[in-house]
């Protein structure tokens, strides 16, 4: 029953998405249309306004970003790594496009940036194992693994073929590491390098020592080189975004902190 609830929550608890700000907006119509709370509605709806247009500014969204990923940065020596020879990028999911038989597996603008984070260290860290994960997390028929998206984004970047492990089963950060420690049974007592978003990043290692590995972080980018460099006060698409996966990625915290998964 909880997990159900989480799932809803997960679709309907974006700021982002049409399912959310038309639920924000039916709150202040309800107002608008009940002559005791006119007067509030109005202030409803200017609040709503002011805080989607701060929010969604590279100005505002960057900075919310860059305080939630504050402790943790890229490798960038190899001394950093420690002798790690596996490098596990996490998944951000992924856009499967089907159409008369044919199928389009991408992985999203966050996903990327991941993989890019891994292809860097691969050179880095002079072509170690790169580990990307990601199950089914589409929710339409014939949605294809995230894991699978990272593997040909990867191969692309000139990671070779031989050098990729793909985990395909995960639908969440937890079972992400539960089903990699499965994977890497034989190799646990040295350490890893793990790659994913700065907001995510503290749950992802905290799921991941406890699952007994020794995760050394080197966190993606959150934004392409030169986007959000113009209009830093005017309202953005990808700020938005960016405002979502912090929320988002603080709400999981939460969550994991109440099933006793990540350290208070």
């Amino acid at each position: 029953m909880i997990q159900q609830v989480v799932e809803v929550l997960k679709v309907i608890g974006r700021p982002a998405s049409i399912t959310f700000i038309i639920g924000v907006l039916a709150v202040g119509v309800a107002l608008a249309f009940r002559r005791r709370t006119e007067r509030a509605a109005r202030w409803y709806f200017a609040c709503v306004a002011a805080l989607y247009w701060m929010l969604s500014t590279p100005a505002c969204a960057e900075r919310l970003i860059e305080w939630a990923g504050r402790p943790y940065v890229p490798l960038a020596t190899r001394a950093e790594a420690r002798g790690a020879r596996i490098v596990v990028v996490l998944g951000a999911g992924n856009n499967t496009i089907q159409s008369r038989g044919l199928v389009l597996n991408e992985v999203t603008e966050e996903a990327a940036l991941r993989v890019l984070e891994g292809a860097r260290l691969y050179r880095l860290l002079d072509r170690p194992t790169i580990l990307v994960s990601g199950g089914i997390t589409g929710r339409e028929p014939g949605s294809a693994p995230e894991g699978e998206a990272m593997r040909k984004t990867a191969e692309s970047l000139g990671v070779r073929p031989p050098d990729i492990l793909v985990e395909n089963e995960s639908k969440t950060t937890r079972e992400e590491s539960i089903v990699i420690a499965r994977m890497l049974a034989g190799r646990m007592q040295q350490p890893i390098v793990l790659v994913t978003s700065g907001t995510h990043m503290a749950r992802a290692l905290a799921v991941f020592r406890a699952a007994r590995f020794d995760p050394i972080p080197s966190v993606a980018a959150y934004k392409s080189d030169h986007s959000l460099e113009r209009y830093r006060w005017a309202p953005n698409d990808l700020g938005l975004l960016l405002f979502q996966s912090f929320v988002y990625d603080e709400a999981a915290q939460l969550y994991y902190r109440a099933r006793g998964w990540m350290p208070r």
